[in-house]
């Protein structure tokens, strides 16, 4: 059989299997720029998706078809018995059963985007089936949704912000380990036409997130004439744009915290333990068995559980006469896709407004700003509309109607605000109190427990610098987003050096003091202090009551809290600090640049930033006694919207996992230094800067 009729066979049978499958991508073109960005030309949206399903296997395919496998619970047919944790909690989720279900009353244009991708994703694989994991199969449209619901649910959502982060932790759902602490965050910048040099708003979209996996972003441009044209990043898997900016206006997201889920204590009914109490009735619950193959050294096994579910949702735990049951906003949430399609394609803030009114978004902050001029801030999110005086993080009880809740909070009672009169909105994962200093939402106008988060450093530092600063211009955006101070050093480092002075100590500790005294504040490649101030930081924070001199005040939110509140930790903080560094590098003052690393392939280059600074990054221990960047700052977008919108972006990791790729790592070495490059969005620019031009498979 030859290769094309290969390939052909290959298709048909897919699509056969496909609901809505048969999506031609042959009319598509994928122009990749000079950092390999994909700016894709379609004559319809559905040969959009199809070349934007191949563009991302070209670029991600090992890790598309390990998350595909994931979503249908059956990583432990390949991957062993670690992964049958995994497959129970997709199963007892619906992930895939859900998408199922529901795919097929999606809106034609949603079920087209998502068979679309699935096309393109098949024809990659069917052009590389020699070369590809024998496990990696073809998908269809559910396949697709239900790899979407996973990642938004259990990975930006569910495991640990519903009941994984409950005061009762025997909670959690049985047989499964809970996952290590994800650490979500980002900052978002919108300025308005008043507060502009150029009278033009301008936002920067900042997520921070791990930097592979099912975090992983791909920057991408999707056109189609008449229809939309819309530039930014995704996840990869999903065929829409998350962030990002069109014509006319923009958008961004941070993870805000709130509760969307309860658990319910049920009474089980003495008589029939398969039954639950409920307003006084014996109420079956509803079981299904799901067999699990796993492979193990001495064969595939299969592996059987039953899983039990009630009105309220999934049960999670059972014990003598009880059972818990998960009652979620989210899980069976689907038209998260529809809404970012709607929003990709407004025109205006009303229409843009109209988008979110779907309500589908699981969580987010919302920041917008437009060509108009205009800004706007929503906390958005799916919360429950509870009855008063509800608890959170306990069990409700089960056994009535009087404690359940039945509809959403509408997106207009959540707190958001329009175009404040200083003209800047932002936000670093704070509550919605602290998007503006002047002017935001009360938070006496709603519910005390609708906002879980806390103003962080971050947040303190953006609200301070945006009110400070008079007038801002895009350039001023750029060199600012990658500012490396360490936000919580000026608050503590005068009282640490004077205390240190003040005392008889050994000449490290003189010397520690001195370096501490001159520094700059700043976590640079070449500081020689960052590491001494936070290794200290990290030890103080762990053991001083209380860490500060001055609490942090309502009324003076960004300048508290301040001053060393505890001495003695202080003190014997700074003694264990510079011990571990002694012993770790033989030195107090090693080069901030020297132990902190970027690592991709055969890339290792210096790299600035922390998690006490703007610019977020995050980073892991390996032998060699480095510490390696794999958080943070991920997906970067300045835009400014002039008549065709100015915009520059970077992807830390960039835009390519395939290590043969010339763009493997080209953006990677400008990330390190703080550089941004310019995001193609007009044709002309397109044409101009465009690398590689062909149609999916040629």
């Amino acid at each position: 059989m030859s290769r094309r009729l290969f390939i052909c066979v290959f298709l048909l049978a897919s699509a056969a299997a496909t609901p809505g499958a048969g999506v031609d991508g042959s009319r598509a073109v994928i122009r990749r720029d000079t950092y390999g960005v994909p700016h894709i030309w379609a004559p319809t949206e559905e040969e959009a998706a199809f070349a934007q399903g191949y563009a991302a296997a070209e670029d991600y395919f090992p890790l598309l078809a390990r998350l595909f496998l994931r979503a249908k619970g059956l990583q432990a047919s390949v991957f062993g018995e670690g992964a049958l944790g995994d497959d129970i909690y997709m199963h007892q989720l619906g992930i895939h059963e859900v998408a199922e279900s529901a795919f097929p009353t999606m809106p034609p244009v949603i079920r087209g985007l998502l068979s679309g991708y699935a096309g393109g994703y098949n024809l990659y694989l069917a052009q590389h089936r020699s070369s590809a994991p024998p496990w990696a199969k073809p998908v269809d449209g559910v396949d697709v949704l239900a790899h979407c619901r996973a990642v938004l649910l259990v990975d930006f959502f569910l495991l640990d912000r519903g009941f994984w982060a409950s005061e009762d932790r025997q909670l959690a759902l049985s047989n499964t380990t809970p996952p290590e602490s994800h650490r979500l965050g980002s900052n978002m910048w919108l300025i308005g036409g008043s507060r502009t040099l150029s009278g033009r708003s301008m936002l920067l979209a900042n997520p921070h997130v791990g930097w592979g996996g099912p975090y992983s972003f791909q920057e991408v441009q999707i056109t189609v004439p008449g229809r939309i044209n819309v530039s930014g990043a995704t996840l990869i898997g999903f065929p829409v744009v998350g962030i990002g900016f069109n014509d006319y206006l923009g958008w961004s997201h941070t993870v805000n915290r709130f509760s969307s889920s309860d658990v319910y204590e049920l009474t089980l009914d003495p008589a029939d333990a398969a039954h639950y109490i409920y307003d006084g009735q014996s109420i079956p619950l509803t079981s299904r068995t799901i067999e699990i193959q796993v492979s193990r050294p001495d064969g595939a096994q299969t592996v059987k559980k039953t899983l039990w579910s009630c009105h309220y949702g999934p049960v999670v735990r059972t014990g003598p006469g009880k059972a818990y049951a998960l009652k979620s906003a989210d899980l069976n949430g689907v038209d998260f896709l529809t809404e970012w399609n709607l929003m990709a394609k407004s025109k205006s803030l009303a229409e843009f407004r109209s988008a979110l009114n779907l309500q589908a978004l699981p969580l987010f902050n919302v920041g917008y700003a437009d060509r108009a001029g205009q800004i706007f801030y929503v906390f958005n999110g799916r919360i429950p509309d509870r009855i008063p005086g509800s608890p959170l993080g306990k069990p409700l009880a089960g056994d009535n109607s009087t404690t359940e809740w039945y509809s959403l909070v509408p997106v207009g009672s959540l707190p958001q605000i329009l175009n404040p009169k200083n003209g800047y909105l932002q936000n670093c994962n704070d509550p919605p109190w602290y998007v503006n200093l002047a002017e935001h939402p009360r938070p006496a106008d709603f519910p005390a427990d609708m906002v879980l988060d806390t103003l962080g450093w971050r947040g303190q530092f953006s609200l301070d610098l945006l009110d400070r600063q008079e007038r801002w211009d895009l350039a001023m955006m750029k060199r600012l987003k990658f500012d490396e101070h360490v936000i919580m050093a000026p608050r503590l480092k005068p009282d640490l050096v004077k205390l240190m002075r003040e005392q008889i100590f050994s000449p490290r500790v003189v010397a520690a003091a001195n370096l501490l005294d001159k520094w700059d504040d700043r976590a640079s490649i070449d500081s020689r202090a960052a590491l001494l101030f936070l290794r200290w930081w990290d030890n103080y924070e762990r053991s001083a009551k209380p860490q500060f001199r001055v609490k942090w005040m309502e009324e003076d939110p960004v300048h508290t809290p301040t001053g060393l509140g505890d001495r003695k930790a202080a003190l014997s903080s700074l003694t264990a600090a510079i011990k571990d560094l002694q012993s770790a590098y033989g030195s107090i003052s090693p080069e901030w640049g020297e132990v902190h690393r970027f690592r991709r392939g055969n890339i290792d280059l210096p790299i600035g930033g922390a998690a006490g600074c703007f610019r977020t990054i995050g980073y892991h221990p390996e032998g060699d006694q480095k510490l390696v960047g794999d958080f943070g700052d991920s997906f970067v977008l300045a835009v400014e919207f002039t008549d065709s919108p100015t915009a520059y972006s970077v992807l830390a990791y960039s835009e390519s996992s395939d290590a043969a790729s010339p763009h493997f790592a080209d953006q990677s070495r400008m990330f390190t230094q703080g550089e941004w490059k310019r995001v193609w969005f007009s044709e002309a620019d397109i044409r101009n800067h465009t690398e590689r031009e062909y149609h999916p498979g040629s």
